[in-house]
């Protein structure tokens, strides 16, 4: 069988612009006829006046933030800026490639023209032609030194890597930053027709790479490159082929919004910042579809309804979302505001006319719904919550099925904890992409995340939902429960159980079911700060001026508990030290358990907790049963796989 031949794709010239617009069209009329009469200058200055009238300038002049206008003056000078690193200047000839800081991202983000925003930005709210001449001049360069006939050029530190510039993401990021600043520049004196030809030109190369030769994947940039070709239709609608490139951009998002979603609504990559990223493209390419007459079937709403839920239902105190895989957090040094689930809150009220969302995002607790503790089966997210408002204990849990992407970490079973208005067990963040292979990779461990390992190795992430339960009531009676599998390693897997007895305090067994062999440790980590660790007592404690918790290992006897190199990265290329716990367990490999109780605490009157299993257990068993105290009162908890039962009731 013949392979079909990749297709040879080739540059538009500007001369050729006018072969691919439909002067038909009633609004083209003017453009036609200066073509007729003027030739390609004539044409190409009537089409320029045609979008400075259908792009006007704001009435009045948008403000602007001094460091906002800074950047753009230095963007002017060719100094450019991208993900909290120092600025560099890049010198004549401009070498696009240049990576000053060891960090591809970097070069992605300036592929994918970071720097246009505020030159925009600021030629809007000064009228400054300056910012216009620098974007003419720097974006001229770079289409000059990129044509597609070279679309498959590698970036020259990597080599394995073909198409950098013209990679998905790139094209679909840099068509979406385009369409944001054009419709402004256009009016400026420096944006001539032909620099509009030179511009239209390759806005035409954007929508020809992106649906001749597509991602074809499942997953976040696919979405992302969708979303490009979207922006250039809606900015330049009479390009002839644009109704064929929508109806195959529609077919091609939704078939690839609902597989990268779950059933019960989250992105299948695991990490939230891209979850909300394709729920906002999501919802932007439905809008432009339908607004150009083209249907998008209902399942495709419902599912962005299901993602707004979860954001909702997974959202934490401080309106941020747990760092799983590859999510960012304001840091310590950050104010909360703007916070980061605030918007998308907001939104899907004004979508769905639901105010639990604006009050959950106002911090209005006393208008939600009670139910504050959710189950995504799918997706084997859970999030267990004493209720809401600010003194709420919260514990989102993650043990999931294979991801679709590498932003998921190796992680199953983990989980973050916020009580009484702090962080106090905090995920290990992921730090960066690209320019530091040996630190990312640390980051991504599982032995740096609250779960199990053998010989510390990294575990597989094979998930089973077995079991969920959250109960109402009064007197301790109120509990929340699951209970999930992960076939973490040849010949073991990790049975995690975690009660929240009474909402209150949480008790986790851990059992290591198999034959492997080898050293089973128990990690738990911090929130940076310091630490007591009562190595005797196997137990370890925040200390906290207000609120803290207590991690104490009930079982077995002869563990024996040790500190460990921890760190905290919140964002992209910042982190902190911490602590970081370890419990090593006696049995040297499976069958074997443990028993943790994990209790919160105001202030620093650290409670009185005990955990014991029932005699004979069988940590290789599909049912146990247990008793757990705090401060004098018990529960009785279990769980019953054949009778597919989890219980936690007070004593």
């Amino acid at each position: 069988m013949t392979e079909n031949p990749k297709p040879q794709l080739k540059s538009l010239r500007s001369d050729q612009l006018l072969d691919v617009l439909d002067l038909d069209r009633p609004e083209m009329a003017a453009v036609k006829a200066a073509n007729a009469s003027g030739g390609l200058p004539a044409a190409l200055a009537a089409l320029l006046e045609y979008y400075r009238q259908r792009f006007p300038l704001p009435a009045e002049r948008p403000a602007i933030s001094p460091a906002r206008l800074a950047e753009a003056d230095l963007v002017c000078e060719h100094t450019l800026q991208y993900l909290g690193y120092a600025p560099r200047h890049y010198p004549d000839p401009i070498d696009w490639e240049w990576d000053p800081h060891g960090d591809i991202e970097w070069v992605a983000g300036i592929y994918r023209f970071c720097w246009a925003r505020p030159l925009g930005e600021a030629y809007a709210a000064t009228g400054d032609d300056k910012y216009v001449a620098a974007f003419v001049e720097l974006t001229k360069d770079w289409i000059g030194k990129h044509p597609l006939e070279l679309h498959e050029r590698a970036h020259r530190t990597l080599t394995h890597w073909k198409g950098f510039a013209w990679l998905d993401i790139q094209t679909g990021i840099r068509a979406a930053a385009l369409c944001d600043v054009l419709p402004l520049l256009i009016h400026g004196a420096s944006f001539t027709p032909e620099f509009l030809g030179i511009m239209w030109a390759s806005l035409y190369d954007h929508q020809v790479k992106s649906v001749v030769i597509p991602m074809n994947m499942v997953h976040n940039k696919a979405t992302m490159e969708m979303r490009g070709i979207m922006d250039i239709a809606e900015l330049v609608p009479e390009f002839k082929e644009t109704q064929q490139w929508l109806e195959i951009t529609r077919d091609r998002f939704v078939e690839s919004f609902l597989a990268q979603s779950s059933p019960d609504g989250v992105q299948q990559e695991w990490s939230f910042g891209y979850h909300m990223h394709v729920l906002s493209d999501g919802n932007t390419i439905t809008e432009m579809l339908e607004k150009a007459g083209l249907t998008v079937p209902n399942s495709v709403k419902q599912r962005a309804r299901d993602m707004y839920e979860f954001i909702y239902g997974f959202a934490m105190p401080d309106l941020s979302m747990p760092m799983f895989g590859d999510t960012r957090r304001e840091g310590p040094e950050e104010a909360r505001i703007p916070r980061q689930v605030y918007h998308n809150l907001m939104d899907a009220q004004q979508r769905y006319g639901d105010q639990k969302f604006a009050a959950l995002a106002e911090e209005r607790y006393a208008e939600l719904p009670k139910r504050a503790s959710f189950a995504w089966l799918h997706a084997g997210m859970y999030v267990m919550r004493s209720g809401w408002g600010p003194d709420q204990i919260v514990l989102p849990f993650h043990d999931s099925p294979p991801p679709i992407s590498s932003h998921d970490q190796l992680d199953n079973g983990t989980f973050e904890l916020w009580a009484y208005g702090r962080w106090l067990m905090n995920d290990t963040g992921y730090f960066t992409y690209g320019h530091d292979a040996v630190r990312r990779t640390w980051h991504r461990q599982t032995a740096v995340h609250q779960t199990l390992t053998l010989d510390g190795k990294n575990n597989n992430t094979l998930a089973t939902h077995r079991l969920w339960a959250s109960q109402a009531g009064e007197g301790g009676a109120a509990f929340d429960a699951v209970c999930v599998d992960n076939d973490a390693y040849p010949g073991l897997k990790h049975r995690r159980a975690i009660w929240f007895a009474g909402r209150r305090f949480f008790v986790i067994l851990d059992q290591a079911i198999g034959d492997a062999q080898g050293t089973l440790d128990l990690h738990y980590q911090f929130a940076p700060g310091a630490v007591a660790l009562d190595v005797e007592a196997n137990r370890a404690y925040t200390l906290f001026p207000d609120s803290n918790v207590l991690v104490q290992l009930a079982a077995p006897e002869g563990a024996v508990l040790a500190g460990e190199e921890g760190w905290f990265a919140w964002t992209y290329n910042k982190r902190v030290p911490r602590i970081g716990l370890r419990f090593r367990l006696p049995q040297p490999g499976a069958p074997a358990h443990a028993l943790t109780i994990i209790a919160p605490y105001r202030n620093q009157s650290r409670p009185q907790v005990t955990a014991a299993l029932a005699e004979g257990f069988d940590p290789a068993a599909d049912r146990a049963e247990l008793t757990a105290s705090v401060e004098g009162q018990t529960w009785a908890l279990g769980y019953d796989l054949a009778a597919n039962r989890i219980w936690c009731a007070p004593q």
